[in-house]
C-alpha cells in the first residue's frame, strides 16, 4: 500500500523519456543493475518506484549461500565493494517466484543467470528463460572463480552456441562483460564482443564490478562499484559501441548517479542505464530524480526525446 501511495511522486510518466533496446520497449531508459533482487521476488515493487526494467538475479542452477559473511563494504565516494559470490536459491525456487509474480509486474524483467560450467549455465537459462521477458547472461562477476571460464572467447562461443539450442523464443539475450584496464584486458573483452556479435546477442551490458583487493573478504577480493567505476564504465560502453558500429545495443552499468551522467553514457552509445548503488545510498527517489535530470536535458538540448539520443554515438 505505501508504495501505491508513493507511485506518483516516484514514477516520471512522460513519452519523451520512452526507449527502445533491440526488441524491448521501454517507459523510460533507467533499469535496474543485476544483484538487488537475487531471488526475483520485488518485481512488482521495483515498478512502483519508477524503473524502465528490471535486472533480476543472478540466479543458478542450484542453490548457492555465497561467500562467508561479512560480504559488502561501503567505500569513499558513495561507492561499495561486494564479495557476494552470488547467493540465491537455486533455479527451481526461483522459477516459481517469477511465474508467482507473473501477474503483477507492470514491465519488462530481464532475469541474470550464470553457472560454472557450460551445460550447467545452459540448463540454468532453459528453466529461467519462459518466466523472463529476457535474460541476462553473467560471465563477469568477480567474486566466483569458476564463473570466469566464460571470459575466454572459445568457451563463451561454446555457452552461446548450448544457449542457441536452449532457446525457445525470442526474447532477448544479454551478456554482462567485465571491465579492462590494460591493452591486454581490453583485447580479450573486445574478442568476446565479438562472439556475441556472431552468435547475434542481443545487447551488451557494460560493466561488471572491479575486482579489487579487500582484506576483510573471506576470499581476500571483492567487486568495486558505483561512481569510483564511472569513468571506466564510460570508456568501455565507448570502445563497443566502436567495435560493434553501434549495430548492439549497450547497457550502460557502473557507477550513474545522475542523469548527466546517463547521458554522457547515451552520448558514447548506450541505449539504457543500470543502476545498483546509486539506489543503495539514494534510496528510490533515485529513479525519479534521475528522468526528471533527464528530460530537463531534453528540453535544454532541444532534442524532442531520448529515442534520439541514446545508441547513437555521438562522440
Amino acid at each position: 500500500m505505501l508504495w501505491r501511495l508513493s507511485r506518483r511522486r516516484l514514477c516520471v510518466e512522460d513519452k519523451r523519456l520512452e526507449v527502445r533496446a533491440g526488441q524491448i520497449n521501454l517507459r523510460n531508459p533507467i533499469g535496474l543493475a543485476a544483484g538487488f533482487d537475487k531471488n526475483c521476488e520485488m518485481s512488482r515493487t521495483l515498478f512502483l518506484i519508477g524503473f524502465g526494467y528490471a535486472t533480476l538475479g543472478t540466479v543458478t542452477l542450484n542453490p548457492r549461500e555465497g561467500n562467508p559473511k561479512p560480504r559488502v563494504w561501503r567505500y569513499p565516494n558513495n561507492s561499495l565493494v561486494n564479495s557476494m559470490g552470488l547467493p540465491n536459491d537455486g533455479a527451481q525456487q526461483i522459477a516459481a517466484n517469477l511465474a508467482k509474480h507473473a501477474a503483477s509486474r507492470t514491465g519488462p524483467i530481464i532475469v541474470s543467470v550464470s553457472g560454472l560450467g557450460v551445460e550447467e549455465f545452459a540448463e540454468c537459462y532453459r528453466q529461467i528463460e519462459p518466466l523472463a521477458d529476457g535474460v541476462e547472461l553473467n560471465i563477469s562477476t568477480p567474486n566466483t572463480i569458476g564463473v570466469r571460464i566464460f571470459q575466454q572467447p572459445p568457451i563463451l562461443d561454446s555457452l552461446l552456441t548450448e544457449i542457441r539450442k536452449a532457446r525457445k523464443s525470442s526474447k532477448p539475450i544479454w551478456v554482462k562483460i567485465p571491465p579492462y584496464f590494460n591493452n591486454q584486458e581490453r583485447d580479450n573483452v573486445l574478442d568476446l564482443v565479438e562472439v556475441c556479435v556472431r552468435n547475434s546477442v542481443d545487447g551488451i551490458t557494460a560493466i561488471n564490478t572491479k575486482l579489487v583487493q579487500e582484506p576483510r573478504a573471506s576470499i581476500g577480493t571483492g567487486g568495486l562499484s558505483g561512481p569510483l567505476i564511472f569513468e571506466d564504465m564510460i570508456r568501455i560502453v565507448g570502445d563497443v559501441y566502436n567495435q560493434t558500429g553501434g549495430k548492439i545495443p549497450i547497457n550502460a552499468c557502473g557507477g550513474i548517479s545522475s542523469g548527466i551522467q546517463a547521458w554522457r553514457a547515451f552520448e558514447m552509445g548506450a541505449s539504457t542505464v543500470q543502476i545498483y548503488t546509486a539506489l543503495i545510498y539514494e534510496g528510490p527517489g533515485i529513479v525519479a530524480k534521475l528522468n526528471r535530470e533527464l528530460l530537463q536535458l531534453l528540453r535544454t538540448s532541444k532534442v524532442n526525446s531520448l529515442n534520439q539520443v541514446t545508441g547513437t554515438g555521438l562522440h
